[in-house]
């Protein structure tokens, strides 16, 4: 996604090989249409310029957005108080603080954590916490290299 940096919506809503750039990401013809509904979505709302208070909303009423997508995008995009629960995040605090949490307590995660940290914090913690899980704290962990395995209550 980082070759579509510095694009206007309308050159992205007209790319054609919007396909190969994002064929990484794995189920690109399906992110393809959703892809180009948000270009779309947000090209009308900035000519109406009526981008709602609420971002995250307005997102989540969108075909193929899910809450970890409109999360990312209002905390990143939008500078909103809120924070993605990826697989990550459930992962480090089911093993950091002995907890057994999964997708389904999402929205008590993401309540819990957005009313602690502010926004510049939410952001950093996320990129921090998903960097952690993908270089130490895997699904097998390294916990022999883990800055946090004293404290860790599943510490392998």
């Amino acid at each position: 996604m980082a070759r579509l940096n510095g694009k206007t919506i309308d050159q992205l809503l007209s790319c054609h090989n919007l396909r190969e750039l994002i064929r990484p990401a794995g189920f690109y013809l399906q992110k393809e249409k959703y892809l180009r509904g948000i270009f779309q979505y947000f090209r009308d709302k900035i000519e109406s310029l009526s981008l709602p208070a609420d971002i995250r909303e307005e997102l989540l009423s969108l075909p193929g957005i899910g809450r970890e997508t409109a999360d990312s995008i209002a905390l990143y995009a939008f500078h909103q108080r809120t924070v993605p629960v990826d697989a990550y995040t459930i992962r480090l605090f089911n093993r950091y603080f002995g907890l057994n949490i999964s997708k389904g307590d999402y929205e008590d995660i993401r309540a819990l954590i957005s009313r602690i940290f502010n926004q510049e914090q939410l952001m950093e913690l996320h990129a921090l916490i998903d960097e952690h899980c993908k270089t130490v704290c895997k699904k097998t962990p390294r916990c022999e290299s883990c800055s946090l395995k004293e404290e860790c209550k599943m510490n392998f």
